[in-house]
């Protein structure tokens, strides 16, 4: 989630997490190009108060204590006014049940097992969209024209590849969920996309496999040619367009898309240079391990900002450059010197030397002549 954290925010739009098992303490993440700390808490209650801002919670929680913890989430609905779940295998009764209760709280649910939501180039929650290679190959970096809901992620991952093929690619999507009671329903989010005007094209992914009977774990089942061919006649009276296989839906997308450009209705967007974004800086550079220390993105390397070629021109010595990887900003001349110093001092390890640098960094602190002889011994 953070590695997708493409908001105009100045800080990340994750605000923390919830251990129960870990104690208080804090979390390293990557963010866009940089390093942020997240603070980790042991209850809700904490992160709520030290967070008042926050109003979006998702539940990682496992099966057997999903029910609790959403019941200790819903304690703060005037705060917390949407949960996304993204376990799996949540008893029916415990389900319904915390259904009742969202809606009396005035809650929305995304879920349960769902792999959560994608919006391109703003943020996701959960896992949608896949890994990162995944991402970039079905450009989910920049936002596309076609809004969608589906029920099984795996095939959402798939859909998100399609559109970047058939269209300009994808808006936002919601996998409600595989269970059989869903938080919020297909209907819930194609009225939500309809109403929003950037996005024009709306697609709705059920299962579609050539069976006598569809069953599977997106939930959707069919006992006779009344319950699929009926219902597909009514929905295309209205205008919708209705593919029988997912064969099909390929060249109904493209078909539609087309459509669409020609009407006037989406205007085709240049694409974005994904290469040039990655060596301007704009895109962290995925690699085997990650080095805050130097800067390899461009053409050229950069300490704190500081192009190489300039460290040499300007020949700024060894503790302008310990200034610049080691303190992330050029400090002036007479502190540079003093790390000079420092190092030279330093790399000889006997123990007089040792003592006399313990002394001099004591007194240059403004310690007097006892105390820093004191620090030497």
């Amino acid at each position: 989630m953070f590695d997708f954290d493409y908001s105009r925010r100045k800080t990340p739009s994750i605000a923390a997490m919830i251990y129960p098992f870990g104690g208080h303490h804090i979390q390293k993440f990557y963010w866009r190009t940089k390093e942020t700390l997240l603070p980790v808490y042991t209850s809700v209650d904490e992160a709520v108060a030290k967070h008042p801002d926050a109003d979006v919670m998702v539940n990682f929680a496992s099966s057997r204590s999903l029910y609790s913890s959403t019941l200790e989430i819903l304690k703060f609905s005037s705060q917390i006014r949407s949960i996304a779940i993204i376990v799996e295998g949540v008893p029916e009764r415990h389900a319904r049940e915390l259904l009742w209760l969202v809606k009396e709280a005035g809650v929305l649910v995304i879920g349960s097992a769902t792999v959560g939501g994608i919006k391109p180039g703003c943020f996701r929650i959960g896992n949608s969209g896949g890994m990162m290679d995944n991402i970039t190959a079905s450009k989910l970096y920049r936002a596309g024209s076609v809004g969608y809901v589906s029920k099984s992620g795996g095939m959402s991952n798939e859909l998100n590849n399609i559109l970047s093929l058939t269209t300009n690619g994808t808006y936002e999507s919601i996998v409600i969920g595989g269970d059989r009671y869903p938080g919020l329903t297909f209907i819930d989010h194609l009225l939500r996309y309809e109403a929003d005007p950037q996005c024009t094209m709306l697609v709705l992914l059920g299962e579609m496999f050539d069976l006598e009977v569809q069953f599977g774990h997106a939930g959707s089942m069919a006992d006779s040619e009344m319950e699929t061919a009926d219902r597909n006649k009514v929905i295309r009276v209205v205008g919708f367009v209705v593919p029988e296989t997912f064969k099909e839906l390929l060249r109904a997308l493209k078909e539609t898309y087309e459509n669409l450009v020609k009407k006037g209705v989406i205007l085709p967007m240049a694409e974005m240079d994904y290469k040039w974004a990655q060596e301007l800086g704009l895109i962290r550079k995925l690699a085997a391990f990650i080095s805050s220390i130097g800067d390899e993105r461009g053409q050229e390397l950069l300490y704190a900002k500081m192009r190489i070629s300039d460290v040499f021109k300007e020949d700024i010595g060894l503790g302008g450059v310990v200034s610049l990887l080691w303190l992330k900003h050029r400090l002036p001349v007479w502190a540079t010197k003093f790390i000079e110093m420092v190092l030279m001092l330093t790399t000889n390890h006997n123990s007089a030397v040792s003592g006399a640098m313990n002394t001099i960094v004591a007194s240059c602190t403004g310690q007097d002549l006892i105390l820093s002889l004191a620090w030497g011994c």
